[in-house]
């Protein structure tokens, strides 16, 4: 639907990608971690912090050192919830799993640490992201909902235009880009199996149509809540007001075609599959629910 952009999450991988001034922390912090000298790491960042305690890449840095030493492998009974080993018995009935996990009050000093960082740098939405991606993984939709919608809220007060890590521009323009990544985290919602969780990405999609009303993809995402929810009538409308703003979008049509025939709207349907006709790749599918079109 949209144009991917590679979002930089704050993993520890990332922070240790790309550096800004030439201070040395930085350097010495990414020495300590790939020397594995945890006693060195904690005191570079002691150091760094009495030097300079408003840098918001040292707490993007001590985020990523909580959530490293927050990371933990769980050994519990019964099925896995989600990813996991499952370990059987001699009758094949499965008796525990493997999976990993995150220390909970680490986790909550990784985002205290990002939170300290963004008091002093509410425009590094490299951080604010970094602590939505944070809930996200560690299975917190409300907190991570309600890190977006703050950052979302708070930004035109503080007059300043979004910036990225180290400072710099974001990686592609605000209006494409910060839409693009709402979309992702409320794709995560669509792929899980557990409840409330259409609820979840419903939510962050409606913050693409709050503060992003020109982006087709809130809309888009919206319509797919209603898919998801088998109300085809609802979903239908939120694709039209997609299409209608990002005019062709392969997915949008081919979405399109497929609830026009659900909903029995022949003439719009066979609109639709001639437009996925004329785009590439698309034919297959467009030959295939002409069929389903057919048997109306």
């Amino acid at each position: 639907m949209s144009k991917k952009y590679t979002v930089v999450v704050l993993v520890l991988a990332a922070l240790l990608s790309a550096f800004g001034p030439a201070d040395g922390f930085r350097e010495r912090f990414r020495a300590a971690v790939q020397a594995n000298k945890p006693a060195a790491v904690e005191q570079t960042l002691k150091d760094w912090e009495k030097a300079a305690p408003r840098d918001p890449d040292l707490y993007v840095a001590q985020f990523n050192w909580l959530l490293k030493k927050a990371e933990r492998v769980l050994v519990q009974p019964g099925p896995a919830k989600g990813k996991g080993i499952e370990f059987e018995d001699k009758k094949g009935q499965t008796v525990g799993n493997l999976s990993s996990g995150y220390d909970p009050e680490l986790v909550k000093q990784a985002a205290a640490a990002l939170g300290k960082g963004l008091g002093f740098a509410p425009d590094r939405l490299d951080m604010h992201f970094g602590l939505a991606k944070l809930y996200e993984m560690t299975g917190q939709p409300a907190p991570q909902l309600l890190a977006l919608r703050t950052a979302l809220a708070a930004h035109p007060a503080n007059g300043q235009p979004w910036r990225w890590r180290d400072g710099g521009a974001l990686p592609g323009p605000e209006a494409q880009f910060v839409p693009a990544t709402l979309e992702e985290y409320a794709s995560y919602y669509w792929r899980q199996d557990r409840d409330h969780a259409l609820e979840d990405g419903r939510a962050i999609a409606d913050l693409i149509e709050k503060y992003y009303p020109k982006s087709s993809l809130g809309p888009f995402n919206v319509g797919m809540y209603y898919a998801f929810k088998k109300q085809p009538a609802q979903a239908y409308a939120k694709l039209q007001q997609a299409d209608a703003l990002a005019p062709n979008d392969p997915s949008t049509v081919g979405n399109l075609a497929r609830l026009a025939i659900e909903l029995k709207r022949k003439d719009e349907a066979a609109r639709y599959l001639a437009q996925m006709r004329k785009m590439p790749g698309y034919e297959a599918d467009a030959n295939e629910l002409t069929k389903e079109l057919k048997q109306l």
